[in-house]
């Protein structure tokens, strides 16, 4: 009987004490510890018996609010001693778009809050458990500068974390309006060099890799390894930070995905009649007083204290929804952005900082896919139908319905504005780059294209390899995996190839990690079985990797250059009306890198001057 007594209590205690681990599993507490403050994070997400860990709405400066608007970012002051890391960041004001969706926020409205200098911090269960310092991706989101979010779940919902020993760090930055904005005057009474800026957005993303740099140890990363990445705008971000002397020393190396090497001048950015400043001042004036006389508005303009203080306390709201939508970047709106200013940028802008061999010596990759534009023209009304889109309060994805209105010229414009933005993004800043420097750069082409054919509409020709497709394969996205179901995803992604995309996006991961490791993607820590060569103009090498399905190309090197003149041969070659050849030439050097006097030659010579402005 005692033995019995004595079994029965030993299964009682064994129950007990299993109870009590489980308990105590299901509420372990992530936590890193700075200096002064105890950060709590949490489980981002579960698979398999793997989780990421979230660190996520970290300030890293002061909320750019009431007399903080249009100013450098400032200290922030001390931290609480635990910090309760598990409350997303604010967007930051935007005008939100069709994408939105994939968060679940309606596109045209505006949202965020001028409150929005927040960072993110994801790790693996494993890095978190690491004993030694990880390399650091640190990630700069896309959105024209105008738009976009660090914790969109396009980054960080996936698996990409998951499955790498590196931290991944995702910040926000002041957007539009808020982030680039130059008036005369506007801090002149400021003691802070880094007031007389107008590039704040700039100014916010330093901000935070300052941060990182101080901080990021106490969270397994290692300071001295950080690698910056973006696409798109956050590309062109990552290319401006490479010229910013502000920077220099806050980062090892690069990772440009479709970024530009164009800015907009001191004077278009005040002095543009839509897109200027001065036009907002004036626009902001006439809506609280309507009446009011273009004399009076002069007046008002030419009282320098008074106008800016007028800025300054204007409604965020009012300001933002002064700027238009472009119709031809998928609804963001159009801004000055990234301006030479000679404190953050230098005056000779970003492009020539690069001609010029005046960038940081830091091994980069540069890439491009290969139908860029076709995103923005499938969302553009001029170049497609939407016959079902009246239909489209019934289901979002009637409006995803798309005929091309001439097939003809949709893919010959979309062919040149690709290449012309490889030529500018790529083949340019790699060029520059291996005349100028010792360290390697390497370049490649996203070329994937297989999409569903929805309602009989052609995806793989009508998008293709678009503008930001890689994003879902870099980050492994719970779209491609095909854990989330919406009207983009679900026409993206055919569940017939989930395997061979699924391998194309671990491929991808790991040359990045690589690269992130020690700046060369090919071996650490994975050895991949294609070796991605280095882009060296001076040896005549110019190559660049695909990155493509087993279906199609695969994963290949490549030696096709670009030249500005083989462009405009190819478009003059093409069977094409002349109106539509100049219309292309015009798209292309809007708003381009070259001086106006440039472009002017390429008008007087292309087609012996047929496209010549009168």
């Amino acid at each position: 009987m005692l033995q019995k007594v004595i079994k029965i209590s030993s299964l009682l205690i064994f129950f007990l004490t299993l109870s009590l681990n489980i308990s105590l599993a299901e509420d372990q507490i992530y936590k890193f510890k700075s200096k002064n403050t105890n950060f709590i994070g949490s489980v981002a997400k579960e698979k398999n018996g793997s989780k990421t860990i979230s660190f996520v709405g970290i300030p890293f400066a002061k909320p750019p609010v009431d007399d903080l608007r249009w100013k450098a970012p400032r200290e922030l002051d001390l931290m609480p001693d635990t910090f309760e890391a598990n409350t997303l960041p604010n967007r930051c004001m935007q005008v939100s778009n069709f994408y939105d969706s994939m968060d679940g926020i309606e596109g045209g409205s505006i949202i965020g809050s001028e409150d929005c200098l927040y960072l993110n911090i994801y790790l693996s269960e494993n890095a978190y458990n690491s004993k030694k310092k990880l390399p650091v991706m640190f990630w700069i989101h896309g959105g024209g500068n105008t738009w976009g979010y660090s914790a969109s779940n396009l980054y960080t919902s996936g698996d990409f974390i998951m499955e790498h020993d590196v931290i991944l760090v995702t910040t926000n930055y002041r957007l539009g309006p808020f982030g680039w904005f130059a008036f005369s005057g506007l801090n002149e009474d400021s003691n802070n060099e880094l007031d007389q800026s107008v590039n704040f957005g700039t100014l916010d993303i330093i901000k935070s890799l300052e941060w990182v740099n101080e901080n990021i140890s106490n969270f397994n990363g290692d300071p001295n390894n950080i690698t910056i990445f973006g696409e798109s705008a956050g590309a062109r971000n990552v290319i401006s930070l490479m010229t910013s002397p502000l920077s220099e020393n806050l980062f090892q190396r690069g990772i440009s995905q479709s970024g530009y090497l164009g800015s907009d001048s001191l004077d278009f950015a005040e002095n543009n009649e839509r897109a200027g400043s001065k036009s907002l001042l004036r626009h902001l004036i006439k809506s609280k007083n309507t009446s009011i006389s273009d004399e009076e508005i002069s007046n008002f303009m030419s009282n320098q204290m008074l106008s800016v203080d007028f800025l300054r306390t204007a409604d965020a709201n009012d300001i933002i929804s002064y700027y238009r939508p472009r119709p031809d970047a998928a609804g963001l709106i159009d801004v000055p952005n990234v301006i030479p200013d000679g404190v953050v940028i230098p005056n000779k802008g970003i492009y020539g900082a690069y001609r010029d061999g005046e960038m940081h010596d830091k091994r980069m990759i540069f890439g491009s896919t290969r139908d860029e534009d076709k995103l923005f023209m499938f969302m553009n009304d001029e170049y497609v139908n939407r016959p079902l889109s009246f239909l489209s309060p019934i289901s979002e994805y009637l409006d995803l319905y798309v005929k091309p209105k001439d097939p003809k010229y949709y893919d010959i414009y979309a062919k040149y504005m690709a290449e012309s933005w490889k030529y500018g993004a790529v083949d340019l800043p790699s060029n520059f780059t291996s005349n100028y420097k010792k360290s390697n750069v390497y370049a490649y082409r996203f070329d994937w294209d297989e999409q569903n054919v929805y309602l009989g509409v052609d995806l793989p020709n009508l998008l293709g390899a678009a503008h930001g497709m890689e994003l879902a394969f870099i980050f492994k996205s719970d779209g491609l995996l095909g854990e989330s179901s919406d009207a983009i995803n679900d026409i993206m992604y055919n569940e017939n190839n989930r395997s061979t995309d699924l391998e194309l996006s671990t491929k991808m991961g790991q040359y990045w990690v690589n690269f992130a490791y020690d700046g060369n993607p090919n071996s650490t820590p994975y050895d991949m079985s294609t070796e991605w060569k280095p882009w060296n103009k001076l040896n005549n090498n110019e190559r660049f990797i695909v990155f493509d399905s087993v279906n199609d190309k695969g994963i290949a090197m490549f030696n096709n250059t670009l030249s500005a003149d083989s462009i405009l041969q190819g478009i003059s070659s093409e069977s094409i009306t002349i109106d539509q050849k100049c219309y292309i030439i015009d798209k292309m050097f809007n708003r381009t890198t070259l001086t106006n006097k440039e472009v002017e030659e390429i008008y007087r010579t292309f087609m012996s001057g047929k496209c010549t402005k009168v």
